[in-house]
């Protein structure tokens, strides 16, 4: 990768549009199969009617077979050095086809011949578009990689994927006014109070390596569960009614 195509000028936010200046810095790592991702303006399967947050473009992994198919898409090289408190946002879509959704992980490496490292990794399905914010990369981050696995999910799609030396707001960040679920307080240290105008079926808490830490049965529109066994840090929080899932982020402290 030539150091014209570097990226030291922050924030800088990849739009994946076609009038993006560093779209094409964008390079792919086949890790299972040859399957590309793909900057698009519809998903190649499921989210039918979805647009991009801006613009008209997105990157998009399709999930058109039953193979495991599984490929990084990395970021331009970066120059971070002189972020104090480097950080990574984006939305995302990984809607569930059936009792399934792909795997999404992030990687960060330090130089072009360092190994990846896995940062974070999930699998809760998203319907729409959802916010990851202002999650901490170390200040000599070289590249990003997000990485989708095909668990015989719908295309998974990513939209204006940001890098900024931003101070963590945790308004910001757990910002609950577009859910339909409210979860207080948050951050929680030991309890957890819910309330919807729907009744709730299961709350599931899983943690940022998309790994199941607690499911509660719940049947009701209100109601408080335990977290306090849970360590220190982020969370998602999956919640299931009669009219679908919805995901949310949770600090534990």
């Amino acid at each position: 990768m030539s150091v014209e195509a570097q990226i030291s000028t922050f924030p800088w936010t990849e739009t994946f549009e076609d009038s993006s200046p560093t779209r094409s810095s964008w390079t792919q790592i086949y890790e299972t199969n040859s399957v590309n991702w793909t900057f698009s303006s519809a998903a190649t399967t499921g989210s039918a009617g979805v647009t991009a947050l801006g613009g008209t473009k997105f990157a998009n992994f399709p999930a058109n077979s039953s193979t495991a198919d599984k490929t990084k898409l990395v970021s331009p090289p970066l120059n971070t050095t002189g972020l104090s408190a480097p950080k990574i946002s984006f939305y995302l879509i990984n809607p569930q086809q059936g009792a399934n959704a792909n795997w999404v992980r992030i990687y960060y490496r330090s130089s072009a011949t360092d190994p990846w490292n896995m940062m974070m990794g999930f699998q809760p399905p998203f319907s729409s578009w959802y916010f990851f914010g202002n999650i901490g990369i170390p200040p000599n981050t070289y590249q990003i990689a997000i990485e989708c696995e095909n668990a015989q999910g719908y295309s998974t799609l990513v939209d204006n994927f940001t890098i900024s030396n931003d101070v963590l707001s945790v308004n910001d960040v757990l910002n609950s006014s577009k859910s339909s679920i409210k979860y207080y307080p948050n951050p929680v240290k030991n309890v957890l109070n819910y309330s919807a105008r729907e009744i709730i079926n299961d709350l599931t808490i899983y943690d940022t390596t998309g790994k199941k830490v607690q499911d509660h049965k719940i049947n009701s529109n209100q109601g408080s569960i335990d977290v306090s066994a849970l360590n220190n840090g982020m969370y998602i929080i999956s919640g299931k009614a009669n009219n679908g899932t919805e995901n949310f982020k949770i600090i534990k402290n």
